[in-house]
This record gives C-alpha cells, sequence and structure tokens, in this order.
C-alpha cells in the first residue's frame, strides 16, 4: 500500500505540475526549424525587429511574425514597440540560458 501512495503522490504532482506544462510548450514551440534560427539570431543580437528577424531568416515578415508570437507565448521572447516598431529579444530564464548555451554557447 505504501508505494500506491507513493504513485498517486507522484501522478497528482504530474497532473499539477504547470513547469511540466510550460517545458512541454516550449519543446513544442522551438522544435520547428524556423523558430529555432529565429532563437540562435539571439546569440548575436540582444534585440531584433520583425523586419530584421524576417530577412535574417529568409522568410516573409508575416511568417516571421506568426512564429514571434508562438516563442512570446511560450516566455522564450519578450518584445517592446518603439515608435512603430516592435523589438523582440530573449527572455530571460533558465530555459532560454539553457537553449542559448546549446545553440554554441551565450554571447
Amino acid at each position: 500500500m505504501r508505494a500506491s501512495k507513493k504513485l498517486d503522490k507522484i501522478q497528482q504532482e504530474i497532473a499539477d505540475n504547470k513547469a511540466v506544462e510550460v517545458c512541454a510548450k516550449r519543446h513544442g514551440t522551438i522544435g520547428d526549424l524556423t523558430a529555432m534560427r529565429i532563437c540562435y539570431l539571439f546569440r548575436h543580437h540582444p534585440e531584433l525587429s520583425v523586419s530584421d528577424i524576417a530577412e535574417l531568416v529568409n522568410i516573409s515578415v508575416s511568417a516571421a511574425s506568426r512564429q514571434l508570437k508562438k516563442l512570446k507565448q511560450a516566455e522564450i521572447l519578450q518584445s517592446s514597440k518603439q515608435a512603430q516598431t516592435v523589438y523582440y529579444s530573449i527572455h530571460q530564464n533558465d530555459f532560454t540560458d539553457n537553449l542559448l548555451t546549446e545553440l554554441g554557447g551565450k554571447k
């Protein structure tokens, strides 16, 4: 019976663990090659506009915007607006620190 209680506790922890949900969402988002290329850009540039990102990754501005929205929702990127231009940067957390390290080291 003791093992059963332990299993029940673990099942409850997994079911209620927001960190598991966030991690799954982030990995699903960055599993896309274009999203990973966008993340890679931030190793070298602390802040980029949507049009800069689109040009560097060789995709349309609308495709870049869709990817950036997903990355922002997953708390991988953050944005700020200056006049008419939206700029993106890495949202600093353990996940993005590890991601940038895995992509070849933080700059």
